[in-house]
């Protein structure tokens, strides 16, 4: 419906409506937190500094973790916290995390990305982060299940 007619003695007046699209900021939280999750060298979001690191591996399946983000009705600002590997290039990871996200953000919503903010909360070498993930794993399933998604073996 482009616009409205209302009769009014006889008069024709038409009323303008305007149409609108926003976003609820999870929305925001998830696709950067997917775009997030595309960059070589991050390897989990971190959630506020008192998580532990059992939050902080649950990241993987809570894609808004360690994300905040103020949307208005064009523009978003985002914060990010993130856990890198060690031994790679921490600038080249944010400049690659900023393009990435505020590309994908700006081609889902049209929304313009004014600002990116990331705090690296740790720095882990690959091996312990897949170690202490499959450590926690364990200790919320229980020493009986497997990483892999196969069953137990019964003796």
């Amino acid at each position: 419906m482009a616009d409205v007619k209302e009769k009014d003695n006889g008069i024709d007046n038409r009323m303008e409506h305007e149409n609108s699209l926003t976003f609820d900021e999870k929305v925001i939280k998830k696709i950067a937190g997917f775009a997030a999750s595309e960059i070589p060298g991050i390897l989990a979001m971190s959630g506020n500094l008192i998580s532990g690191f059992t939050d902080m591996l649950k990241s993987s399946d809570d894609p808004t973790k360690g994300i905040s983000v103020e949307v208005g009705k064009k523009q978003v600002a985002i914060d990010m916290k993130v856990i890198c590997e060690y031994g790679q290039n921490i600038s080249g990871i944010f400049q690659g995390l900023v393009s990435k996200v505020s590309s994908v953000v700006k081609e889902m919503t049209g929304l313009d990305v004014v600002e990116v903010n990331v705090h690296v909360a740790d720095v882990l070498l690959k091996e312990d982060f897949d170690r202490k993930k499959r450590v926690e794993a364990k200790a919320v399933t229980g020493p009986e299940a497997s990483l892999d998604g196969e069953l137990p073996r019964v003796e």
